[in-house]
């Protein structure tokens, strides 16, 4: 018997070839009609059902070693076979192959399997899918909804810059106009609340949809501050329909905002501020020169409760005027609150070795009555400056309309034996001027004649402070009457500080608030009409008392006389004032008043009122 030598190695190939061919290795001498090839010089005679030579001897065929290696066994039939040298093919083996070596246990491991993605689907149709990947590169959209690639599942799969930003119920990405918000109205989101013609959602797409402070003008689309490039009040703007930069597209076709032809803020608010907090805000104006208004001629910079900040305003003060350059920098705060010009100003000063004079800034009048003499209808405002001034006495011309007295400086007039300043006709402003050393009256004001005075000061003049005869008109505040001699009214009447006269004409003011009337030599006030109001009144150490006949109330304070009409009582403390008339810290005149009750707006110097959270008494706010 041959042997066979099966090598292991090799085992896993011989049973793949075995079964490529046949279940097992076959005896090629044996054929039928299924099995019918043979070993080669021998053919299959179906009729017997075996190989037979095709050699003339007809003798059986040589055996053959296959392996060189690996010699075979033969099977036991052929053992006591003599071959045939002379034509049989040398070391074939036709015997049936020995598998008593093979382990038939052993079998082929099953092929790997895809565990990771598995494909349920059907590929039947295209567009069909199971998950998303399914839809990779699909024209119908990446995503799947119910067995079909879609274009999106949510509205953060659809691109706003293309026109689209909605996912519909259908699965495919609309514009804005195709889609309602809850309430009816658009269903872009708050940050780009407008649906545009491009079907975008975007920010604006005219100013009108910019209404936030710095950032009120549309320019491709979005809300940008006036100092942006582009902003105009002509209109928005507009984007190309990518939501990029124009394209030559057409302007927004909405209405032209209110306002001035040019630039970009207009109306009210007719500046840009480009600095800031406030930087790209259309405001009324950013410094004082961005307000022409004869009667606003002060930019406002400070928010009030009845003024925004940024707002031309009246002036209130001979600072702003003059801070701004124009004219003598007198603030006309009676005066609808504009700023003085040169144009309107006659100007004063006595000085040393002063004559005659223009009455111009550059060559002023020495004498103060030739001032009163040039007034006309286009100059009535009179700036006085130096320290010895000539008494003033109003003429006819006065009556023609309001003048204008204002003392710059340490103003002063001394009047000698004369009336200091006596208002004989005419409605009279005075301010800033001091009244002393007289030996007359300080101030006279004639029935008919109206003055108006605030923050002037009249001391030491023999004849008493102040007269305003019965009939005339007065209003006058923030003022000080200081150590006055006793005046006379009449045949009887004496009074040191002010005699206020009655009966005054009903179309002008009558009114007396706000002063400080101290040290004087005879009252401190005397009303003719017991109904006289005082508000906001200091009165101490008048002789003989500080008021009489006038209806004060619990805005004064007052050392002696009677009780007031609503039971208020004196106050003998001393209102602790400074040589200059100032309040010092302790005085109880600060805060007395309640900051409701009506108030001149200043004080004596020129300060607003009230600075704390009430009023204070007299000329002076702490």
């Amino acid at each position: 018997m041959r042997k066979l030598l099966v090598v292991y190695p090799l085992l896993p190939l011989l049973l793949v070839l075995v079964g490529g061919c046949d279940a097992t290795r076959r005896d090629f001498s044996v054929c039928d009609t299924t099995y019918k090839d043979c070993l080669k010089g021998f053919t299959c005679n179906f009729a017997t059902g075996k190989c037979e030579s095709d050699s003339i001897d007809g003798g059986a065929p040589d055996t053959r070693v296959i392996d060189a290696w690996t010699p075979l066994d033969a099977p036991e039939s052929e053992a006591a076979s003599t071959p045939d040298t002379k034509d049989a093919p040398a070391g074939i083996d036709t015997g049936a192959i020995d598998t008593a070596t093979i382990d038939s246990s052993i079998t082929d491991a099953p092929p790997p399997v895809d565990v990771y993605v598995p494909d349920s689907r059907v590929p039947d149709a295209a567009g069909t899918c199971s998950v998303d990947n399914d839809c990779f590169g699909v024209a119908a959209g990446a995503y799947c909804v119910k067995a079909k690639c879609v274009a999106c599942k949510a509205n953060s799969q659809c691109n706003n810059d293309k026109g689209v930003p909605f996912c519909s119920a259908q699965n495919t990405c609309v514009s804005c106009a195709a889609v309602s918000g809850a309430d009816g109205g658009s269903a872009c989101p708050a940050a780009t609340p407008v649906c545009a013609t491009s079907g975008s959602c975007v920010e604006c797409v005219s100013n009108s949809d910019c209404p936030t402070a710095g950032k009120s003008f549309c320019v491709q689309n979005q809300c940008v501050g006036c100092n942006a490039p582009g902003a105009s009040a002509s209109g928005p703007v507009s984007s190309g329909t990518d939501g990029g930069a124009i394209d030559g597209g057409t302007r927004d076709a909405g209405a032209r905002d209110a306002g001035a032809a040019t630039g970009p803020c207009t109306g009210t608010t007719p500046v840009c501020a480009t600095t800031g907090t406030i930087a790209g805000q259309c405001v009324g104006c950013v410094t004082s020169s961005d307000c022409s208004g004869i009667t606003t001629p002060i930019c406002n910079l400070t928010a009030t409760t009845t003024m925004a900040a940024n707002t031309c305003m009246a002036c209130n003060s001979d600072t702003q005027c003059a801070d701004k350059g124009i004219g003598p920098g007198v603030c006309m705060s009676h005066d609808n609150g504009r700023c003085a010009t040169d144009a309107e100003t006659i100007y004063v000063r006595n000085a040393a070795g002063c004559s005659g004079g223009a009455g111009t800034a550059a060559s002023p009048y020495c004498d103060s009555q030739a001032a009163i003499n040039a007034v006309t209808a286009s100059k009535r405002v009179i700036v006085m400056t130096g320290s010895n001034l000539y008494p003033i006495t109003s003429t006819s011309t006065s009556s023609s309309g309001k003048i204008t007295i204002i003392g710059q400086g340490t103003a002063t007039t001394a009047a000698g034996a004369f009336i200091g300043i006596h208002v004989t006709a005419g409605d009279i402003y005075i301010r800033g001027l001091t009244v002393a050393g007289g030996t007359n009256t300080g101030i006279t004001v004639d029935a008919g004649a109206t003055l108006r005075m605030n923050r002037c000061i009249v001391k030491g003049n023999v004849g008493g402070g102040l007269i305003v005869t019965s009939g005339a008109n007065f209003e006058i505040a923030n003022s000080v009457f200081d150590s006055n001699g006793q005046g006379q009214v009449g045949t009887t009447t004496t009074f040191g500080g002010v005699y206020l006269g009655g009966a005054a004409p009903s179309s002008g003011p009558h009114r007396f608030w706000f002063n400080t009337v101290i040290n004087n030599d005879d009252r401190g006030v005397i009303c003719y009409d017991t109904a006289q109001i005082l508000t906001g009144m200091l009165l101490y150490l008048n002789t003989n008392g500080d008021y009489l006949s006038c209806a004060l109330d619990k805005t004064s304070k007052w050392r002696s006389g009677a009780s007031t009409q609503d039971g208020s009582s004196s106050d003998i403390r001393d209102p602790m004032l400074t040589s200059s008339y100032h309040l010092s810290s302790g005085s109880p005149c600060r805060d007395w008043v309640n900051a409701t009750v009506a108030h001149p707006f200043d004080d004596m110097d020129g300060e607003l009122r009230p600075k704390g959270t009430n009023l204070d008494c007299g000329a002076d706010e702490y």
